[in-house]
């Protein structure tokens, strides 16, 4: 949810790829959609949980290693993601909507849509304005800014308005 990150970027991820210091992970154009390389930002709770995992994980490569598996990692978690999502009574979640709640999330705490664009990878702006920008609440956010930009225009209107009603507002 922290990083926006698909599935398999995320159960593929080596610790060659993250840099705790500088607080990114590097993801190589052979683990993108886009195979473009791709550069995400790691918060504070991503990080918490890198070094959590870091200290039990000692030895493998992958961030989340599979001796079952033929590449080395992870690669099915359908049942355990499903198991999850029913111990916290979660109904019709899907991995990937986890990606699309954060990237909303960024933008609804006021994140660019350049920079969310790039997070996620998109190739082109374009599809990450149709998919996250909602044209509706983009204008009435507009109109609304407008009114809050001047806190003495909404006062001084409340109060013509009144008086062209006869009532007195005089403080």
């Amino acid at each position: 949810l922290n990083t926006a990150m698909r599935k398999m970027e995320i159960l593929s991820l080596k610790w060659d790829y993250i840099d705790l210091e500088k607080n990114f992970i590097t993801l190589p154009q052979t683990n993108t959609k886009a195979k473009k390389t791709r550069v995400v930002p790691i918060n504070s709770i991503v990080r918490t949980v890198l070094l959590e995992l870091k200290l039990k994980r000692r030895g493998s490569a992958y961030v989340f290693p599979s001796e079952n598996s033929s590449n080395g990692h992870v690669s099915w978690i359908k049942h355990s993601f499903s198991s999850s999502c029913k111990r916290s009574k979660i109904e019709n979640l899907r991995f990937h909507d986890l990606r699309h709640t954060c990237a909303t999330r960024m933008l609804e705490a006021g994140a660019d849509i350049v920079s969310v664009s790039k997070i996620l990878g998109h190739s082109d702006i374009n599809l990450t304005v149709k998919r996250y920008i909602h044209p509706e609440e983009a204008l009435k956010n507009a109109v609304e800014k407008l009114a809050n930009s001047n806190p003495n225009y909404s006062q001084n209107y409340s109060q013509a308005s009144s008086r062209e009603k006869g009532v007195d507002v005089t403080p």
